[in-house]
């Protein structure tokens, strides 16, 4: 209070200029001394005590807030605080200044007093412009001058209150703030300070202001999702890397190795063209006939290509076909010397796609496995291999068994029944005890590749079931389709699941197995169908159905209930409640209402 009453008198001195003015101060400043020491409810110029309410609660007008009373001091709280700030004060003026007060040193007249002459003073030297001697030569004066910021005193009051807001949250008031606004306690400094109206324009501004910033601080740290896996580094060793320093592994030769498996891909291509060349086919398409030349000449071109081929450096992969090999070459080549960006990865495959000898060597390619070996098992061929070299052991084999045959038995029935096409099926055929006396149930060996190509799982060979699954013609679900129920609805409930999974492609073949089990044993547990069918039939009434679908599918069945015509129009207008536990009333169309 006795700052804001400062700083009135001060500028009231300042105005009044002059010798004669100067009396004028001095009467001032001892009617305000003796006011605040006999505790006059009234300020040094006249003002009540509500007129500064409108910096702290709001209370009051804005030229209340305005006029030159202090702030109200009829609260605890705020009188403890000034009682300090005072004492503080007093603790640091100098002796010879209480002493010349006139008054005991807790007086707060004097203390008034003496701030205001201070300011009067230092503000009277400023305005006559004194030359920098006489500044320095009153060591006060000059520092506080000094203090004084350069710049627009709105911008210096926005920092001041931007440094508040930050460091001391929670105590910010209007009304402290602009104490130590005034106090110029708060750098920079801005002198003189701003009016009270102006002060809490700018304050309001800039509360504003911090808390939204401060709002949308939190929701961002909030909306930020943290990753504590990463935070936890955990223990870890740094690992010592050891260069490559042989010739091999530089630049200079991974660019030879590359163009070295280009020119084995084009030597293999070559290779190719020849062994096609100096052992044609017999004709078109004789890959697909099972002729002993049409598998002898196969099986001879595959000897020499797999004796000549080569083996590239830059892949892992064994291609036999010269398009694969040739493609990988030259997309080596691409990726390591040609790619440039993303754009030009991405259009990589489209110019390989475009390429000339990729375009005829993809042409001329062999078909795989997974086209020729269905075809063979749909034919009913159950000693066949994809294999040229393969097949040519078994027709060689076939023909030994038939002229040991022709040898022993004159017979042409005897003959035939020696072959092995044609001899007996062992109900054992399958392995594994199982009982399966079906014939040309099990065929050749697929050729298709499985496996994994790494993992805890390369290289492991293959279980009982899967080795029964690939010389299977078709893996049928006969192996379970007995022992079903005896109930006939439920019985046809797990024929129709087999026949079902036996048809499915995404399930494995130990899954459809299971499935089948597990629903035979719920249905052994269960009571017959009659009973469910009863007890349905009763609690849920049947809904009228067309006379001729009744006809047709439920000539003998009586119906427990009959509901009224148009009745699912109706019906449709009944909404279900979403919640047991709504307290609002459903609402109905109003179409239902209107419905007849």
């Amino acid at each position: 209070m006795h700052r804001l009453l400062t700083r009135r008198v001060a500028a009231a001195a300042g105005s009044a200029g002059g010798a004669g003015g100067r009396g004028e101060v001095t009467t001032m400043l001892s009617n305000a001394a003796a006011a605040a020491a006999a505790g006059s409810p009234r300020g040094a110029a006249g003002a009540p005590r509500g007129a500064g309410g409108a910096l702290g609660s709001g209370g009051g007008s804005r030229e209340a807030a305005a006029g030159s009373g202090p702030p109200d001091m009829s609260s605890p709280s705020r009188a403890s605080q000034r009682r300090g700030v005072a004492g503080s004060r007093m603790r640091g003026a100098p002796q010879e200044e209480q002493a010349s007060s006139g008054g005991p040193q807790g007086n707060l007249g004097s203390r008034v007093l003496q701030q205001a002459m201070r300011e009067a003073k230092l503000r009277e030297r400023v305005r006559a412009g004194m030359d920098a001697g006489h500044m320095a030569g009153d060591g006060e004066g000059a520092a506080q001058v000094s203090e004084l910021a350069q710049g627009d005193p709105e911008d210096l009051t926005r920092k001041q209150l931007q440094w508040m807001f930050k460091e001391i949250p929670g105590q910010s008031s209007v009304t402290f703030c602009y104490v130590l606004h005034c106090k110029t306690a708060v750098k920079p400094k801005v002198h003189p300070p701003l009016d009270a109206e102006a002060f809490e324009a700018l304050y309001n501004e800039e509360r504003h202001k911090f808390r939204t910033d401060r709002r949308f601080e939190i929701l961002r740290r909030r909306r930020k999702r943290r990753n504590h896996f990463q935070l936890n580094a955990g223990y870890s060793e740094p690992e010592v890397q050891f260069q490559a320093e042989e010739p091999e592994f530089q630049e200079r030769w991974r660019v030879q190795s590359i163009a070295e498996d280009v020119w084995k891909a084009e030597y293999y291509q070559q290779l190719y063209r020849k062994a096609h060349t100096d052992i044609p086919e017999v004709e078109p398409l004789a890959t697909r006939r099972d002729r002993l030349a049409d598998v002898f000449a196969a099986s001879y071109r595959k000897h020499l290509l797999d004796q000549n081929r080569p083996v590239l450096t830059h892949e892992l992969a064994d291609f036999e076909n010269p398009y694969m090999m040739k493609r990988s070459a030259l997309e080596r080549v691409l990726s390591e010397r040609c790619v440039r960006n993303q754009l030009d990865e991405r259009v990589m495959p489209r110019v390989l796609d475009k390429h000339p000898d990729l375009v005829k060597l993809r042409a001329e390619a062999a078909l795989p496995p997974e086209v020729l070996e269905p075809l063979a098992a749909f034919r009913g061929d159950t000693r066949w291999s994809f294999d040229a070299r393969e097949r040519l052991a078994q027709k060689l084999e076939g023909v030994s068994s038939a002229l040991e045959a022709v040898e022993a038995w004159p017979s042409a029935a005897d003959v035939a029944e020696a072959l092995p096409e044609n001899a007996p099926v062992d109900p054992n055929q399958v392995g594994g005890g199982i009982y399966h006396p079906w014939r040309n149930h099990i065929g050749f060996e697929s050729l298709v590749p499985s496996g994994v190509a790494g993992g805890t799982k390369f290289g492991q060979p293959p279980t009982v079931l899967e080795d029964q699954v690939r010389r299977m013609r078709y893996p049928t679900l006969q192996r379970v389709a007995h022992t079903l129920p005896a109930d006939p609805k439920w019985r046809a409930h797990v024929v129709r699941t087999i026949r079902v999974l036996e048809r499915s492609k995404d399930w494995d073949f130990q899954s459809k197995l299971n499935a089948v089990n597990k629903m035979k044993d719920i249905y052994d547990q269960l009571k017959p169908s009659a009973e469910y069918t009863a007890k349905l039939d009763e609690k849920l009434p049947l809904n009228r159905v067309p006379s001729h679908l009744k006809r047709k599918f439920a000539k003998d069945k009586q119906y427990v209930k009959t509901f009224p015509k148009r009745f699912l129009l109706k019906k449709s207008f009944t909404r279900y409640r979403a919640s047991l536990t709504a307290d609002a009333p459903m609402k109905v169309s109003q179409a239902k209402h209107n419905f007849k």
